[in-house]
């Protein structure tokens, strides 16, 4: 099993003429760095030219798998019907 993926909060900019958009998104450790220019990938289309404006603490994703099989136990839906 390879390990955990480190993710940071980043803020990016992107300018489109005379307009700046911003967007927030966690980025794996080795491409948030401040000052870096991404491509991202949005519903099947890469942009280019998101500037990394910020980037916050480690973090380590939550297992979604974990927090469902939790739900699924605590509400009682895992139960036999």
């Amino acid at each position: 099993m390879s390990k955990k993926t480190k993710y940071r909060q980043c803020r990016l900019e992107r300018r489109v003429g005379t307009r700046r958009i911003e967007q927030v998104t966690h980025l794996p450790e080795e491409f948030a760095v401040v000052g870096r220019v991404l491509k991202l990938k949005d519903e099947g289309k890469w942009t280019d030219g998101w500037r990394v404006l910020t980037a916050g603490e480690l973090v380590e994703p939550p297992d979604i798998h974990k927090m469902i099989r939790g739900h699924r136990e605590n509400t009682g839906d895992s139960l036999p019907k």
